[in-house]
């Protein structure tokens, strides 16, 4: 958590949307356009668009695949 805290960027929306199927997953839409974010993962996705803006939505494993494939190629 301490690792979290020191290196999160906290974010507060400036509008709500309505994108998500679930009505309770708008909020991450929300933080991940206000914060500019390259990923949003989710163990859910079918509730979200397959992007949001500049935000690529990903499961966990796809997200675990992407980084490995970062760190393979250094």
């Amino acid at each position: 958590m301490r690792l979290i805290k020191t290196t999160a960027t906290l974010v507060t929306p400036q509008h709500t949307v309505t994108a998500a199927s679930d009505p309770d997953d708008n909020m991450f839409l929300e933080c991940a356009e206000e914060a500019e974010a390259n990923y949003l993962v989710t163990g859910n996705k079918k509730h979200f668009p397959a992007k949001w803006g500049v935000t690529k939505i990903v499961s966990g494993r796809e997200m675990m695949d992407l980084m490995l494939r970062g760190l393979l190629e250094l």
